[in-house]
């Protein structure tokens, strides 16, 4: 019933949005206002997202006002506590993470032009490494290039033009070398290409506030999981398969089953918070939600659900090109240190 009041609903929105075409264009042209909105609901509060975007919580509230004029649709619930994303507004961000990614490429791929830059590393990696890690381990790498350039002007700092896939699709950009280096999070590893192991990843079931097993005291079991519908990624993300094997590899073997499924780890973090229905997640996804109180992580019988994220690249392009090899070791360094 809630899949198609969503269908529903998401008819009657694009009727909106086509009737009013030229308005739209403008909004979805406005890249800012998209990320300011993401970081509105990332943050819980117009204040807080003010704080990190640099401007002021007025300035802040009134361009959130005029996207939801100009897209016609309800972007915030607005109270005394805080700001967090309507149903709507969840869908638009999750809708728009591709957008903002494939512009912050352009804008790399730009700045990589206009400079002169030479060394120029392309790669991919699956949702959650790309959202929660590959940005602290370019800050990482840029800190080291610039000491490098201190000590040697001639050094021509690295731009990484990141690729965001499920991991069955970065192992195949990896094959085809239209990236040199992989980063993913299935436990099905390639046994073509080289691996490196980054650092165990742990899962976690989490639910809706106002769903009964928030309000359970006793462990979850893998067949009460099993025999309950779950939002899940679409087939081919590392998320999914580590649930799906996990259940496979009891005895005897358990199976999950599908409410509704998603292509982006927002997505899903939105519909499980909607009530869709419970689903697993990496700690990573979901730790902001969970500090907010936006999604509860429900206990499970027996050992956690771990999976291992991975770099891969080619045996024919190993060892790495220097870039490469930097950003792999970065990578190693951050996350050995935080296990």
């Amino acid at each position: 019933m809630w899949g198609y009041k969503l269908a529903l609903y998401l008819a009657a929105t694009m009727v909106r949005w086509v009737g009013g075409a030229g308005t739209m264009s403008e909004a979805v042209q406005d890249l800012g206002a998209l990320r300011a909105l993401r970081e509105v609901g990332r943050r819980g509060s117009i204040a807080a997202a003010a704080t990190v975007l640099g401007v002021s919580q007025q300035a802040l509230s009134a361009r959130m006002r005029t996207l939801e004029r100009t897209m016609n649709v309800p972007l915030l619930v607005r109270s005394p506590g805080g700001s967090h994303l309507t149903e709507q507004g969840r869908l638009i961000v999750g809708w728009a993470e591709d957008v903002l990614d494939a512009a912050d490429r352009l804008e790399a791929g730009l700045r990589s032009i206009g400079s002169g830059v030479l060394h120029r590393l392309a790669i991919a990696a699956s949702q959650t490494v790309a959202e929660h890690l590959v940005p602290h381990w370019l800050v990482e790498l840029r800190g080291i290039e610039q000491a490098s350039a201190e000590q040697a002007p001639e050094f021509t700092p690295t731009v990484v033009e990141l690729t965001v896939a499920n991991s069955t699709r970065v192992i195949e950009l990896v094959r085809d070398v239209n990236v040199r280096l992989g980063f993913i999070e299935t436990p099905h590893l390639p046994g073509d290409l080289v691996t490196a192991r980054l650092r165990d990843d742990e899962m976690l079931v989490v639910t809706a506030p106002g769903h009964q097993w928030a309000r359970r005291r006793q462990p979850l079991s893998l067949a009460e999981i099993a025999a309950t519908p779950m939002v899940m990624r679409e087939a081919g993300s590392g998320t999914r398969v580590t649930l799906t094997d996990h259940l496979a590899a009891q005895h005897p073997p358990l199976s999950a089953r599908i409410a509704m499924e998603l292509g982006t780890s927002a997505a899903v973090r939105s519909a499980i918070a909607e009530g869709v229905g419970p689903g697993v997640l990496s700690r990573l996804a979901v730790r902001d939600d969970l500090v907010l109180g936006r999604l509860v992580a429900i206990e499970v019988a027996g050992p956690p659900l771990i999976r291992q994220l991975t770099a891969v690249w080619r045996p024919d392009l190993d060892p790495l090109p220097p870039e490469a090899a930097r950003l792999l070791a970065v990578a190693k360094g951050i996350a050995l240190a935080r296990e």
